[in-house]
């Protein structure tokens, strides 16, 4: 059987630069947190688009997903970033 870090990183549509650290599922808040962490060494510049070494992250950030069923999904990471 499919964990369920494995099963989100599919939905996801994560390359494999991405892990999907932890899941977890909130029951009564209704709620899947999704932590999403950066494992590649190379990351695109956001201006040029060219391959650039990882220079740090960014500090974590929440966003809203779609839903996963009637479960509000919340993604977090720390956003790679490149010189």
């Amino acid at each position: 059987m499919q964990s369920l870090t494995s099963h989100y990183h599919q939905l996801l549509g994560l390359s494999s630069n991405w892990k999907v650290e932890n899941v977890h599922v909130s029951m009564s808040g209704k709620r899947v947190e999704i932590r999403l962490v950066c494992t590649g060494k190379q990351v695109a510049c956001p201006v040029c688009g060219a391959s650039c070494s990882l220079y740090d992250h960014a500090t974590e950030q929440r966003w809203r997903h779609l839903d996963t069923m009637q479960f509000e999904t919340i993604l977090v990471a720390c956003l790679p970033r490149c010189q």
